[in-house]
């Protein structure tokens, strides 16, 4: 798959299969927090980047395929694709999950944008700053963009889309968090589903500090019913790394069935199994259109009798 990424563990959005509308970092601010480095090509204007037809045979191909959330993310700022809202409708029309939006919220000002992204089911934009000195200081904005508009801009998307939104807040020691009482205030008044908070844990692409868990749970108290979501544990305890292993040697089981059994929420699942994966201790198969883990050890040995008959 060359525009489709995943599925891919999320704790926002569980099993997410990615949608990439760009070339690689194409985008309309140069976040200085951002996991995918420097933005390569800084543009408010919008294009086709990717052949449409090819995309939507893909998202054809994938759409039995088991996952929560078909999410349209990738590279860059997804809205800058002239080609954003066929392929949500598209998506919509042929994947019975639903269908996410991740955006930095800049191009909600257009109402052709409004309506092209109000065709998903829930849509995730983000509010770094409240004022223009600190959005030019953390999110480098293309010329053009100002965070007064931005913010009325989410403010109108709200009047207009029925769906959900999950409103994310990057906190970035040194840099926005000395006006969190204005960003609250602000993200408040845009009336989202949710308010996500988090800060920085991949590597940036600036030399940036996070906050540290105890001041994120301060924050709680300036953004009330907010959400934290941050992984700054990035471990399994040995427990129930131990619990784990052992019910995925004798069989398969799904992501709901390792909740069940080990009494697990359904983030912190999604956690575990992403670091035993990626440790090479589970691995995923599908098994009648639902997602299965095992241990890696009985899928190597599946192989090798395979290999054998």
């Amino acid at each position: 798959m060359e525009y489709l990424f995943g599925p891919v563990l999320s704790r926002r959005l569980g099993l997410s299969m990615g949608v990439d509308l760009l070339r690689h970092k194409t985008c309309n601010m140069d976040c200085i927090y951002c996991e995918l480095g420097r933005t390569g090509c800084l543009s408010c204007r919008r294009e086709r980047f990717v052949p449409l037809q090819e995309l939507l045979q893909e998202i054809r191909e994938k759409r039995n395929e088991p996952f929560d959330y078909l999410t349209f993310a990738g590279s860059g700022e997804p809205t800058l694709s002239q080609d954003l809202g066929r392929a949500v409708a598209f998506a919509k029309r042929t994947v019975s999950a639903p269908v996410a939006v991740i955006t930095n919220s800049s191009l909600l000002v257009s109402p052709a944008v409004r309506r092209e992204v109000a065709a998903a089911d829930v849509v995730l934009p983000s509010l770094d700053a409240a004022s223009p000195a600190v959005f030019q200081k953390i999110d480098r904005p293309a010329q053009g963009l100002k965070i007064e508009e931005i913010i009325q801009g989410i403010k109108q998307f709200r009047r207009e889309f029925s769906g959900e939104i999950w409103l994310e807040v990057m906190l970035v020691a040194g840099i926005n968090d000395h006006e969190a009482d204005l960003i609250a205030r602000v993200a408040e008044s845009t009336e989202p589903d949710r308010i996500q908070l988090n800060t920085v844990i991949r590597r940036p692409a600036e030399p940036v500090l996070p906050l540290s868990e105890e001041e994120m749970l301060r924050m709680l108290e300036i953004f009330p019913g907010a959400e934290l979501i941050p992984d700054w544990d990035w471990r399994v305890p040995a427990d129930i790394s131990k619990r784990i292993l052992e019910s995925l040697s004798s069989t398969l089981c799904t992501l709901e069935e390792i909740c069940r059994l080990h009494h697990l929420s359904s983030i912190d699942a999604i956690k575990y199994c992403k670091i035993l994966e990626n440790d090479g201790l589970i691995t995923r198969r599908i098994i009648e259109g639902k997602l299965c883990f095992q241990s890696s050890k009985d899928r190597a040995a599946e192989t090798e009798q395979a290999a054998e008959k």
